[in-house]
């Protein structure tokens, strides 16, 4: 779910999930406004442009993502700027069948990334976050990867035709600091990122708790400059496959098998589990002031001769993660919320709004505090 708004600067409630279908209601009207369809697989997660919320980008279990511009009137038509793709059925993506039309209302799908084949996320694509200035979005995925896509501004409302491109490679995948699928990426600033990991288990393997990443993405300042100098920037095969273009600034590790994505709003986060709701400061996070254990785990060092001395140290990096990873109060976390020492039912989902703590949880109850509250209640 997410907020977005209409040419006339009403909001509207943009709905998407396992039907692989979007509904968009004007929430003053009480009407509904828009049915998008496309998706050849769930929905999993939608979002909003920070700065232009007409745009929304959806993710889906069909590997891919798709951006929409809600602004695009019904009648404009969608034309594929690959003549191949036409055959994978209006828009390009998922066949229709029984003669339904492709929308009802306002609304196009101006770009969608290739899943599956290429380049692409190999698996479910679980969400994605739009650069606050630059064309990019970026992806996380149930392959460990975090992938940036470049996309082209949707046509004006007025033109009589929009293009749908097929973005075939991202210009940078990042994949060598994630051991587990990666359910959460927001953008903090015009170069940071945050990604995060679910605890991972493995038959017959060492399990890796999940992972809170701040880090940098170190070529915004050469898109930055080829944006604003009207060039296009030169995607490379290196940085599109598995790029080094990064550097970590923060991370935590969680041993949580239950852990939600981020609730996050401005440089504060809501971290829910079934039985404990965090709220975090994400401005007090640590720095690393050591390699990534995670990295160390895919370079042999080389100062090991036996391979029994190696999967000791393997062993060893691993405890350490798992100990770390067990405590409720680590650096960043303002307050708490323990639900099974409350006696309340399990968590479904937990929300930071301006500084309220809203919680959802079973028999339809919602409870609300300040964070400030939150131990005494």
């Amino acid at each position: 779910m997410t907020w977005s708004l209409s040419p006339t600067l009403s909001p509207l409630l943009v709905l998407a999930g396992i039907q692989g279908i979007i509904y968009i209601y004007d929430p003053l009207s009480k009407e509904r406004v828009s049915v998008l369809r496309g998706h050849g697989g769930r929905i999993t997660s939608v979002t909003a442009h920070p700065r232009k919320p007409h745009i929304i980008c959806t993710t889906s279990r069909d590997h891919t993502m798709r951006l929409w511009d809600l602004h695009l009137p019904k009648p404009m038509k969608v034309v594929a700027a690959d003549p191949e793709a036409a055959r994978l059925g209006p828009p390009f993506g998922n066949p229709l069948t029984g003669g339904e039309e492709e929308g009802i209302g306002p609304g196009k799908c101006f770009a969608v990334s290739a899943g599956g084949v290429g380049d692409g996320h190999k698996a479910t694509v679980l969400d994605a976050s739009l650069h606050p200035f630059l064309n990019i979005v970026a992806t996380s995925s149930v392959d460990h990867a975090v992938m940036l896509w470049m996309y082209e501004p949707p046509p004006s409302p007025t033109a009589s035709v929009c293009t749908l491109a097929i973005i075939g490679r991202p210009v940078f995948c990042f994949k060598r600091f994630h051991m587990a699928q990666v359910i959460r990426v927001h953008w903090l600033s015009p170069s940071v990122l945050l990604s995060q990991t679910s605890q991972s288990f493995s038959a017959g393997h060492d399990n890796f708790p999940g992972k809170l990443v701040v880090w940098e993405w170190l070529h915004y300042e050469a898109l930055k400059e080829a944006a604003e100098n009207g060039v296009k920037y030169a995607r490379d095969y290196l940085n599109s496959t598995d790029s080094s273009s990064y550097k970590i600034l923060a991370e935590v590790h969680i041993r949580q098998p239950t852990a939600m994505p981020l609730s996050i709003s401005g440089t504060m986060a809501t971290l829910t589990t079934s039985s404990i709701i965090r709220v975090i400061d994400l401005s007090l996070l640590i720095a690393r002031a050591r390699p990534d254990p995670d990295v160390a785990l895919l370079h042999r060092d080389l100062s090991l001769e036996h391979e029994e001395e190696w999967q000791e140290k393997l062993r060893e990096i691993k405890r350490q993660q798992w100990e770390s990873a067990g405590n409720l109060w680590f650096p960043g976390v303002v307050d708490a919320v323990e639900i099974v020492n409350q006696n309340l039912e399990k968590t479904y989902n937990a929300v930071l709004y301006h500084g309220i703590l809203i919680r959802v949880g079973e028999r339809e109850r919602v409870q609300v505090w300040l964070p400030s509250e939150a131990l005494s209640h």
